[in-house]
Protein backbone atom coordinates (compact mmCIF):
# COMPACT_ATOMS: atom_id res chain seq x y z
CA UNK A 1 0.00 0.00 0.00
CA UNK A 2 1.44 3.49 -1.44
CA UNK A 3 1.87 6.51 1.39
CA UNK A 4 -0.41 9.37 0.94
CA UNK A 5 1.77 12.50 0.34
CA UNK A 6 0.44 15.69 0.97
CA UNK A 7 1.34 19.12 -0.65
CA UNK A 8 1.91 21.12 2.09
CA UNK A 9 3.94 19.89 4.88
CA UNK A 10 5.86 22.66 6.34
CA UNK A 11 4.67 24.19 9.77
CA UNK A 12 4.41 27.20 9.97
CA UNK A 13 5.87 28.74 13.61
CA UNK A 14 3.58 31.73 14.68
CA UNK A 15 5.64 33.62 16.70
CA UNK A 16 7.40 35.96 14.33
CA UNK A 17 5.23 38.44 12.16
CA UNK A 18 4.77 41.21 10.85
CA UNK A 19 1.37 43.86 10.68
CA UNK A 20 1.26 46.75 8.33
CA UNK A 21 -1.26 49.66 7.41
CA UNK A 22 -1.12 51.20 4.40
CA UNK A 23 2.61 50.89 5.00
CA UNK A 24 2.50 51.66 8.76
CA UNK A 25 3.97 48.61 10.18
CA UNK A 26 3.12 48.33 13.82
CA UNK A 27 3.99 45.83 16.36
CA UNK A 28 2.23 43.44 18.37
CA UNK A 29 2.49 40.64 21.09
CA UNK A 30 -0.13 38.64 20.16
CA UNK A 31 -2.77 38.33 17.65
CA UNK A 32 -6.23 36.08 17.17
CA UNK A 33 -9.29 36.36 15.97
CA UNK A 34 -8.96 34.85 12.52
CA UNK A 35 -11.30 32.91 11.44
CA UNK A 36 -14.24 31.99 8.77
CA UNK A 37 -17.29 30.40 9.89
CA UNK A 38 -20.95 29.88 8.40
CA UNK A 39 -24.24 28.79 9.36
CA UNK A 40 -25.93 26.42 7.93
CA UNK A 41 -29.62 24.97 8.22
CA UNK A 42 -30.54 21.12 7.82
CA UNK A 43 -33.69 20.48 5.82
CA UNK A 44 -34.93 16.74 5.96
CA UNK A 45 -36.60 15.46 2.92
CA UNK A 46 -40.71 14.43 3.32
CA UNK A 47 -41.37 11.18 3.57
CA UNK A 48 -37.50 9.77 3.20
CA UNK A 49 -36.53 9.98 7.02
CA UNK A 50 -33.16 8.85 5.70
CA UNK A 51 -31.30 11.39 4.05
CA UNK A 52 -31.08 15.03 4.74
CA UNK A 53 -29.78 18.52 3.15
CA UNK A 54 -27.21 20.81 4.69
CA UNK A 55 -27.55 24.44 2.48
CA UNK A 56 -25.52 27.27 3.57
CA UNK A 57 -27.30 30.22 5.72
CA UNK A 58 -26.34 33.96 5.88
CA UNK A 59 -22.68 34.32 7.81
CA UNK A 60 -24.12 37.13 10.08
CA UNK A 61 -21.76 36.17 13.40
CA UNK A 62 -19.03 39.35 13.85
CA UNK A 63 -15.66 38.72 13.08
CA UNK A 64 -13.24 40.57 15.37
CA UNK A 65 -9.41 40.50 15.21
CA UNK A 66 -7.70 41.17 19.04
CA UNK A 67 -4.32 42.43 19.26
CA UNK A 68 -2.02 42.85 22.49
CA UNK A 69 1.00 45.24 22.49
CA UNK A 70 3.20 46.84 24.95
CA UNK A 71 2.02 50.51 25.91
CA UNK A 72 4.68 52.84 23.87
CA UNK A 73 5.88 56.77 24.78
CA UNK A 74 4.16 58.99 22.26
CA UNK A 75 0.73 59.18 20.73
CA UNK A 76 -0.68 58.36 16.83
CA UNK A 77 -1.01 54.64 17.28
CA UNK A 78 -4.55 54.10 14.57
CA UNK A 79 -6.28 51.52 16.19
CA UNK A 80 -6.71 54.37 19.73
CA UNK A 81 -9.43 55.69 17.80
CA UNK A 82 -12.36 53.37 19.08
CA UNK A 83 -15.41 53.74 16.42
CA UNK A 84 -13.80 54.68 13.31
CA UNK A 85 -13.63 53.08 10.36
CA UNK A 86 -9.85 52.72 9.22
CA UNK A 87 -9.21 52.87 5.79
CA UNK A 88 -7.43 50.24 3.81
CA UNK A 89 -6.63 47.01 4.48
CA UNK A 90 -4.65 45.20 7.59
CA UNK A 91 -2.18 42.98 6.23
CA UNK A 92 -0.71 40.23 9.15
CA UNK A 93 2.43 38.51 7.60
CA UNK A 94 3.67 35.28 9.15
CA UNK A 95 7.53 34.65 8.72
CA UNK A 96 10.18 32.37 8.85
CA UNK A 97 13.38 32.62 10.67
CA UNK A 98 15.19 34.36 7.82
CA UNK A 99 12.60 37.45 7.88
CA UNK A 100 10.82 35.39 4.68
CA UNK A 101 6.98 35.51 4.18
CA UNK A 102 5.56 31.93 4.86
CA UNK A 103 1.50 33.25 4.69
CA UNK A 104 -0.22 36.29 4.66
CA UNK A 105 -3.36 37.47 5.73
CA UNK A 106 -5.09 40.81 4.44
CA UNK A 107 -8.09 42.05 6.35
CA UNK A 108 -10.67 45.20 4.92
CA UNK A 109 -13.70 46.69 6.28
CA UNK A 110 -11.64 47.60 9.50
CA UNK A 111 -13.59 49.43 12.46
CA UNK A 112 -12.18 49.86 15.66
CA UNK A 113 -14.41 48.64 18.17
CA UNK A 114 -12.53 48.67 21.86
CA UNK A 115 -9.19 49.70 23.42
CA UNK A 116 -8.22 48.74 26.92
CA UNK A 117 -4.92 49.38 29.20
CA UNK A 118 -4.19 46.62 31.33
CA UNK A 119 -3.86 46.33 35.10
CA UNK A 120 -1.86 49.35 36.63
CA UNK A 121 -0.49 47.40 39.62
CA UNK A 122 2.03 49.01 42.28
CA UNK A 123 2.59 45.00 43.56
CA UNK A 124 3.99 43.74 40.75
CA UNK A 125 6.75 44.86 38.04
CA UNK A 126 5.48 43.76 34.37
CA UNK A 127 4.55 45.34 31.22
CA UNK A 128 1.84 47.72 30.50
CA UNK A 129 -0.24 45.55 27.94
CA UNK A 130 -2.49 47.32 25.43
CA UNK A 131 -5.57 45.40 24.25
CA UNK A 132 -7.15 46.04 20.68
CA UNK A 133 -10.12 44.69 19.20
CA UNK A 134 -10.77 45.31 15.37
CA UNK A 135 -14.19 44.46 13.46
CA UNK A 136 -12.86 43.04 9.85
CA UNK A 137 -15.87 42.36 7.10
CA UNK A 138 -13.22 39.99 5.30
CA UNK A 139 -10.22 38.66 5.20
CA UNK A 140 -7.97 37.06 2.60
CA UNK A 141 -5.17 34.47 2.18
CA UNK A 142 -2.66 35.35 0.07
CA UNK A 143 -0.13 32.90 0.58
Amino acid sequence: MGQLSLPFTEIIPGYRFVVSLGGLLLGFQKISGVSREIETETYREGGLNTRVHIFPKYCGGERILRMEKGVCKGMGHPFYMVGEQIGGALGVIVMDGFGLPLKSYLFTGLLVKKWEVGELSAQQSGLLIEHFEVSYEDFEVLI
